[in-house]
């Protein structure tokens, strides 16, 4: 018998208590201190300290930008600005509201689909640019550990450009699919879902993919620097490539969705990274205040601030003209 919602619904909060406890009893024993905290936070370089929020915000813009190249090579006439207070709207959505990713892919959605794209753009975009995003992580993460020898540093790209060119020239088929999942009618409309949404990506030219591509590589080294300037504001004794290691090794954990934001998860992994890499105690408990505050918190109020231009710039026309389901 499965679980029910009421279930899931109390197992989810459990887990979620569980590791704010966790987290809570971790940073107590990492810098049992409050009075060295505000040493450190009186020591911080302003100069590194605004740099750092110069890079969180460019990690944003990034982001948004992605999804603004993917929405206009589908043929969406939406501004940039306009990307960029959906994404922002969304981002804190996902943080604050419970089941935060689902209300917020469905935010997004429906967002899109007053800005003029088709129901199967709307869902292309919201599918693709996740996919992107987790290759361009792939990729930096590849690269990464591939550091000691830079010629290899091409194989994950080289990988990555052929995928590509293989994915649009392979036919789909479509109909083979469709006989092999004629007794699985939730397979079939999954599949038929995917299909839409790979016939789609198949329409996108080379050149627009690799800039989105650039995007989404740009939000996850801008967030990386963000990390880093904020360890060089307090005059945190670390190696880069530590430090790099620490942030991919804390995204692979953040993938899975066990509290709005990653919030605990985060803080927690990455406490427990920092001070493995080398960092003191109290350097830990302070670059993961400044870095959350930035990537977390400052991102809050942004989106707000991106909800409500939405809502004072509502569109009088109706959404753009829905695409009929595609039998698979």
């Amino acid at each position: 018998m499965k679980p029910g919602p009421t279930f899931r619904k109390w197992w989810r909060a459990t887990v979620v208590v569980a590791l704010l406890a966790a987290t809570a009893v971790l940073v107590h024993r990492q810098f049992p201190d409050p009075e060295a905290l505000f040493d450190l936070l009186r020591a911080v370089e302003p100069g590194w300290a605004a740099l750092a929020v110069a890079a969180g915000l460019t990690s944003q813009l990034a982001f948004a930008l992605q999804q603004h190249g993917l929405l206009v090579a589908f043929g969406v006439p939406v501004r940039p600005s306009e990307t960029v207070a959906i994404t922002s709207a969304a981002n804190a959505i996902s943080t604050v509201v419970p089941a935060g990713a689902v209300v917020s892919a469905a935010y997004t959605f429906r967002q899109y689909a007053v800005h003029g794209a088709t129901s199967a753009a709307a869902a292309a975009v919201t599918v693709l640019s996740g996919v992107v995003s987790a290759l361009a992580l792939v990729v930096l993460a590849a690269g990464g550990s591939l550091s000691a020898a830079p010629a290899l540093l091409a194989i994950p790209v080289a990988v990555l450009v052929a995928a590509v060119v293989v994915g649009r020239r392979l036919p789909v088929g479509r109909s083979r699919i469709k006989d092999r999942l004629a007794g699985h009618p939730r397979l079939r409309k999954l599949a038929r879902e995917a299909y839409r949404v790979l016939r789609l990506g198949r329409q996108v030219r080379l050149r627009d993919w690799a800039a989105v591509f650039v995007f989404a590589a740009a939000k996850w080294v801008f967030d990386l620097a963000c990390l880093m300037l904020v360890a060089a504001a307090f005059d945190a004794e670390m190696r880069w490539e530590h430090l790099a290691g620490v942030y991919l090794t804390v995204q692979v954990v953040r993938q899975i969705p066990l509290t709005p934001g990653g919030l605990g998860v985060i803080e927690a992994s990455l406490l427990a990274g920092l001070t493995a890499a080398g960092a003191t105690a109290t350097e830990s408990l302070g670059i993961v205040i400044g870095y959350r505050l930035i990537s977390f918190w400052l991102m809050l109020p942004a989106g707000l601030a991106g909800y409500l231009h939405l809502r004072s710039r509502k569109r009088a026309t109706p959404a753009g003209p829905r695409e009929p389901a595609s039998s698979c």
